[in-house]
């Protein structure tokens, strides 16, 4: 099983040079170098020998840039450029983590919110969804009710047509009834004949029975004895 050494941490500072001459930032003794080093805004690194009076940069041409003095404690975000690559990714993999942290919780947060309310949300939707047939509903009622009423309507008017034509023909046969009645020539203006009284027997008085064959008996009777006398 092979082993392998601990490899130094690299450190950046040790490549850092001048861009037209190349010399050396740090020394190999590990101290600074005695001659003054900038950094450009372009983001060159030149040593004092190369600084332009035109404030042009000796590297890349660019003009009106600005100089700072280079050294091992610099403001971010220039700071960040001289970092090894192994610290620049713990950095980044620090603030990533930070970052992806703060939105997870975010997310949990609003995923909690989600659940709690998802029954009420499927709760309003099915209102929703009934109120708008029961909206339909009553538009169809109030148009059907609409219609009853305009018949209803026309057919009251029709009915009170119908009532005063029955009512005025009542009335014409009314009159012209009245007017055969008072007319001198009607059958019912003739006099009606009055009958003679009713006889009324005295008290103690029966009401004689009349027949036929006795009387005639009587007269056969009496036609004998006037012949004898």
């Amino acid at each position: 099983m092979s082993t392998f050494s601990a490899v130094p941490e690299l450190d950046f500072w040790e490549f850092v040079n001048c861009g037209i001459c190349h010399l050396e930032f740090v020394k190999d003794s590990g101290g600074l170098s005695s001659v003054p080093f900038w950094l450009t805004e372009c983001g060159h690194v030149v040593c004092n020998s190369h600084i332009n009076a035109d404030q042009s940069c000796a590297e890349c041409g660019s003009q009106g840039i600005q100089y700072t003095p280079l050294a091992k404690e610099l403001e971010p975000p220039m700071s960040n450029w001289f970092l090894s690559a192994p610290v620049a990714f713990d950095a980044v993999g620090y603030a990533l983590r930070f970052q992806m942290n703060t939105m997870a919780a975010l997310l949990r947060h609003f995923k909690r919110k989600y659940l709690q309310y998802r029954p009420l949300y499927d709760r309003l939707k099915d209102e929703h969804i009934e109120t708008k047939r029961l909206k339909k509903l009553v538009e169809d009622l109030q148009a059907e009710n609409q219609q009853l009423r305009a018949q209803l309507h026309n057919g009251f008017v029709g009915d009170t047509l119908n009532e005063n034509s029955k009512r005025r023909r009542l009335d014409e046969e009314a009159n012209f009834s009245r007017h055969r009645t008072s007319s001198p020539h009607s059958a019912t203006s003739a006099p009606t004949p009055v009958g003679p009284e009713r006889l009324t027997l005295p008290p103690g008085h029966h009401q004689p029975h009349f027949n036929l064959r006795h009387t005639q008996r009587s007269s056969d009777h009496g036609a004998p004895q006037q012949q004898l006398a």
